[in-house]
């Protein structure tokens, strides 16, 4: 399977094949093609990877990749699989985006890649070994720099020893192969893992630590019950990609941007049970805001938890507590 980065947790993995076997699967036309349409022309230097998030500890490797491209004069940038390969593998376990695939590839560019391309992930792609997609990078990215993370394994079984492997073949072939050390964050190593553990517990402010950014999840603005509207608190409801993941469900202070102004918002993520609602929503009540932005797209920048979700015995205490959620998120966003 081609695993980068220890995305698959290892007893989920098959076995790596025997040596004699690492060569049997040629690299799918689909992904030679992808490959070639996204070759920048220049010789590079680059990493591979899921990279999800685009976390501090991706960053450190984005800087390093840079560093070291521009010593050997050398285009960086990265090659990004796309779904995640455990959604493929293993769907069942697969986890929620922290980033949408645009938002990925633009956050590669502004931590150092001047390319990036997105290389479809599929049951075919998983049987490719390590050696046999190194040396398609090789051979149509002219690649002579690899810079993998601490944990880099990739290929068919996602071999451990990926790194050693990728030397021995470079030595072969005529690239360079650098790995980096973790980086580390209060005891905890940078990984995706870690940030969406954080975002589940509502942990805003670790996220952020984790992230280098505040947390922003968007989308169009969509009609809801409008109940907000009823009760003196009309709020913008936003459709999320389904496969995004979400603070854990509470009241947030967020910051929102629409229409190009930015507004101060109280979030409520969660299932509205005094109104038996059931599904998740993502309700924002926009302060200092007066219009109409049905349809307009606007992205809430996640930044502090405020309360977990209830239920209240009514209307008038529902409003009551709204009230001071707001001037809640008022105060933390001063």
């Amino acid at each position: 399977m081609l695993i980068p980065h220890s995305s698959l947790p290892r007893h989920a993995m098959p076995d790596a094949p025997s040596d004699a076997n690492l060569s049997a699967m040629p690299i799918p036309s689909f992904t030679r093609a992808q490959l070639v349409a996204g070759a920048p022309g220049p010789e590079t230097a680059l990493t591979i990877g899921v990279l999800d998030g685009v976390h501090r500890g991706h960053q450190a490797l984005l800087a390093r990749l840079r560093d070291e491209a521009r010593k050997r004069a050398l285009a960086p940038g990265v090659v990004t699989l796309h779904p995640h390969p455990i959604t493929v593998l293993r769907p069942e376990i697969a986890p929620s985006y922290l980033t949408s695939l645009e938002d990925r590839m633009e956050l590669l560019r502004q931590a150092g890649a001047d390319w990036v391309i997105p290389l479809t992930f599929t049951g075919e792609v998983s049987e490719i070994s390590a050696e046999e997609l190194a040396t398609a990078f090789f051979e149509t990215l002219r690649m002579r720099l690899m810079v993998l993370g601490p944990d880099a394994s990739f290929g068919r079984g996602a071999p451990k020893d990926t790194p050693e492997r990728m030397r021995a073949l470079g030595a072969e072939l005529g690239f360079e192969v650098v790995q980096i050390e973790p980086l580390m964050h209060d005891h905890e190593r940078y990984s995706s893992t870690a940030v969406r553990k954080a975002l589940a517990a509502g942990e805003m402010e670790r996220v952020t630590a984790l992230l280098g950014r505040n947390y922003t999840i968007g989308g169009p603005v969509v009609r809801g019950f409008e109940r907000g509207r009823t009760i003196g608190f009309p709020t913008a409801n936003i459709s999320v990609a389904a496969d995004r993941a979400l603070p854990g469900i509470g009241v947030y202070a967020t910051r929102a941007h629409v229409t190009g102004r930015t507004f101060a918002g109280a979030t409520n993520i969660g299932k509205r049970p005094t109104f038996d609602a059931g599904h998740i929503s993502v309700e924002t009540y926009l302060l200092d805001f007066e219009g109409d932005i049905y349809g307009e797209r606007m992205d809430l920048e996640v930044l502090h938890r405020i309360r977990a979700e209830r239920t209240f015995s009514g209307i008038d205490e529902l409003k009551a507590q709204i009230a001071l959620d707001v001037a809640a998120a008022r105060e933390l966003l001063k």
